[in-house]
């Protein structure tokens, strides 16, 4: 699984955000997200607005287990932690 086969919506309760959740079968988790507030990066810069999955830079990301979200995450580090994960 890569980053690139992963459906992006609008956050719920952040609308200038995105998300994505990941669960295996087993129920392990791992949470995505871009936007106003969040540990990470759009064209309109460093925790601001992030519409849509071409707008975003760098990614905050929360993997089942884990006490602290990981910020400022490239697709490549998402797509390092699908690939140990998932």
């Amino acid at each position: 699984m890569r980053i690139k086969n992963i459906g992006f919506i609008q956050h719920p309760t952040i609308k200038k955000a995105i998300m994505a959740h990941v669960i295996t079968d087993e129920g392990k988790r791992i949470s995505i997200v871009c936007g106003e507030g969040m540990y990470s990066s759009s064209r309109a810069g460093n925790r601001a607005e992030c519409t849509s999955i071409e707008d975003a830079s760098s990614f905050e990301v929360l993997v089942d287990g884990e006490d602290d979200v990981r910020g400022w995450q490239s697709r490549e580090d998402i797509d390092k932690l699908l690939a140990e994960n998932f």
